[in-house]
């Protein structure tokens, strides 16, 4: 479709001209007269993809997240397959760069924060990506999921990008037309160093849940330190401070059977009958162990489980050349180590350590069977 320098409308013939009527009314039938233009008819739609976005008749980016799905879906398929080839520290870059990116792309304006269904169909997307990098069993707990690999949630991080382009807007780093948009306090200090910038009027949640008014309100929960930020770097570095997880170490090891294996205990769900009993499995009705001296939890695996006894004895031999007292250790601070290694060590020294933690979990076989 073009304008001449009259003015005048014409179609592309190879295009079909198309209209999208935006309301969030809930009216039936067709309220709205046909569109033409020299004489072309503009065919109705539901929907309609502008810039990337899929922009709804209702506003509801449903069809835009249906179409994240189906595209992040594909990619996580292939993120799986990678997991036996690639360290994880790549798998997070790929992750990062190439499904997350679909889901920041325009994040400010599809964000619904109080939408709780809106917000766990999206976050299954990276908790889904999470699954393939680790290689761990879909039901681990998410938050220690995250810790792992180090990503925030996906909500966190939707309020982190609109914040932040909210400070800009107030320190005029966008359009002035932004700018102007925020009501003014009644008093005349500078209105970014101010918790009492006036909410939005609104009558819809739909319309509080949009970026002005939400912006508003979470900008005045932030800190006056945070608020004050002499720069952008400066507030962005103190926002996702507070939101992203330390990431849990795993020294550069690249045995990937070994990592998915580490990483399944470090969640707690796995084999061990501890974890399946806790999670409800069915095929599990006693957390025992099948030495049936005590429970199978991490602890009893990998320091007194009989069964292993023989692998054990290798561990704590080679243990002692890293770790000299590690026979002084109680058993839940030693099993915490083996398995997260110690930020006393050196990097070698960890990375050494949990090679044999791996070195472990591999020759007892625990892991061999299926699951269920």
């Amino acid at each position: 479709m073009g304008l001449s320098m009259e003015n005048e409308f014409y179609a592309d013939p190879t295009k079909q001209a198309v209209e999208v009527t935006f309301s969030r009314k809930r009216l039936k039938g067709n309220h709205h007269p046909d569109l033409y233009f020299n004489g072309s008819l503009v065919q109705k739609t539901k929907s309609q993809k502008h810039l990337g976005v899929i922009l709804d008749e209702k506003l509801s980016f449903k069809d835009h997240m249906d179409h994240l799905l189906v595209k992040t879906t594909k990619c996580i398929a292939a993120l799986r397959k990678l997991r036996f080839f690639v360290p994880r520290k790549s798998l997070i870059t790929i992750y990062k760069s190439f499904i997350r990116s679909h889901l920041d792309y325009a994040d400010i304006i599809y964000d619904q924060p109080n939408n709780n269904t809106f917000c766990k169909k999206i976050e299954s997307i990276q908790y889904n990506a999470a699954l393939a990098i680790t290689g761990a069993i879909r039901g681990s707990s998410k938050e220690k999921l995250y810790q792992e690999l180090g990503l925030e949630y996906l909500s966190s991080r939707r309020w982190y990008r609109k914040l932040c382009l909210f400070y800009k807007i107030l320190n005029n780093k966008h359009p002035t037309y932004l700018y102007n948009i925020v009501p003014r306090p009644t008093h005349s200090l500078n209105t970014r160093n101010q918790s009492q910038i006036p909410n939005i009027f609104c009558r819809t949640d739909f319309f509080a849940n949009s970026f002005f008014p939400s912006s508003i309100k979470e900008w005045k929960k932030l800190g006056l330190d945070i608020r004050q930020s002499a720069s952008y770097n400066q507030f962005k570095n103190l926002i996702i401070k507070s939101i992203r997880p330390t990431q849990n170490n795993i020294f550069d090891i690249c045995d990937s059977e070994g990592v998915k294996l580490l990483t399944r205990l470090r969640l707690g769900l796995s084999h061990l009958n501890k974890h399946k009993f806790n999670h409800g499995f069915r095929d599990t009705i006693t957390p025992m162990c099948s030495c049936n001296t005590e429970e199978e939890t991490v602890s009893h695996y990998l320091l007194r489980c009989p069964n292993f006894t023989q692998q054990r004895t290798h561990l704590m031999n080679e243990l002692i050349k890293i770790f000299p007292n590690v026979l002084l250790t109680n058993d839940n601070l030693l099993s915490t180590i083996l398995l997260f290694g110690d930020n006393q060590f050196s990097n070698n020294m960890n990375f050494k350590l949990l090679s044999l933690t791996i070195e472990y979990l591999i020759s007892s076989q625990r892991f061999d069977m299926p699951l269920f």
